[in-house]
């Protein structure tokens, strides 16, 4: 059996994230994520072989304290099941208004920080631009998106919009997976990621707007079922573009895998590249939803 150790993983994995998603402290569930978002860093980093700790600390130092700061700021999501004096009330907590001020802070601090520190040793000019880049895009994709685990996490009070956004594209991949093994014989993306066919995309979109549709009837039964079918929609195109966005990154840096923390899966950035475009899809949901309402 080829890829027994992939299926061995997935299969340990499931009960794990299940207990970690509905049972973990708040508070453990944030420092855990800070903990998964510092592993990503790290695994993007070493991929390019940057090892330059002038850039890394300060950089690992202020997406941590944003992923902190994002973790408070769950009440943006639900404004339209919130009365303004709520939100008053809020905003003169430190979740509210000072949580926004430090998300802010963070910001500004990395976009004049990372260029400053890019500046100093003996590289090159195209080695310290490499560098600046790599630490910039990497303090945004990875901080911005590893922040919204938090938020969706809060939402409502059953944990169930985390699930989804974890089941959905996990779905999609597997339906992805095999679709493509079995029917595929379209090449979209034979530069990037030769495996992936047309046929096994689309199985994955298929199979996950089923089971958004699914979450919308048993677990997600308070939400509208065409738009959480939307949703899961969205998943399962910008899931797959979040593999191919990780599959680039890895054929620029010249590698197979980001890691090798789950056997058969790869490392940290092969598995929660799909997840990263799953939790962004939702949360701008719950905004235009609030907004809308």
């Amino acid at each position: 059996m080829k890829d027994w150790k992939r299926y061995v993983t997935g299969l340990l994995l499931i009960p794990i994230v299940i207990g970690i998603v509905y049972y973990l402290p708040e508070r453990m569930f944030t420092y855990l994520i800070m903990g998964v978002s510092f592993l990503a860093l790290t695994e993007y980093t070493r991929m390019f072989k940057e090892k330059k700790q002038h850039l890394f600390l300060p950089t690992l130092i202020i997406m941590l304290l944003m992923i902190e700061a994002m973790s408070n700021l769950g009440f943006l999501s639900n404004l339209r099941n919130i009365s303004v004096e709520e939100i008053q009330k809020e905003l003169m907590l430190f979740n509210g208004l000072k949580s926004i001020s430090w998300f802010f802070i963070t910001i500004i601090v990395a976009v004049v920080l990372i260029p400053t520190l890019s500046l100093l040793g003996k590289d090159s000019l195209e080695e310290k631009f490499k560098s600046m880049m790599i630490y910039l895009s990497g303090f945004f994709y990875f901080g911005l998106t590893f922040g919204l685990f938090s938020l969706i996490r809060g939402h409502g009070n059953n944990y169930h919009w985390l699930t989804f956004a974890l089941a959905v594209p996990w779905i999609c991949d597997t339906a992805a997976y095999f679709g493509g093994r079995f029917l595929g014989k379209h090449k979209f993306a034979p530069k990037i990621s030769p495996n992936k066919t047309w046929e096994g995309a689309i199985s994955g979109v298929v199979f996950s707007t089923i089971a958004g549709i699914l979450f919308a009837l048993f677990l997600l039964k308070s939400e509208n079922l065409i738009h959480v079918g939307i949703v899961a929609l969205f998943i399962g195109i910008l899931g797959q573009t979040g593999d191919l966005v990780e599959s680039l990154l890895k054929r620029a840096a010249g590698v197979k895998d980001s890691g090798n923390v789950f056997p058969g899966h790869g490392g940290i950035l092969d598995r929660t590249d799909s997840l990263l475009m799953s939790v962004s899809v939702i949360y701008i949901f719950f905004l235009i939803k609030s907004y809308a309402s």
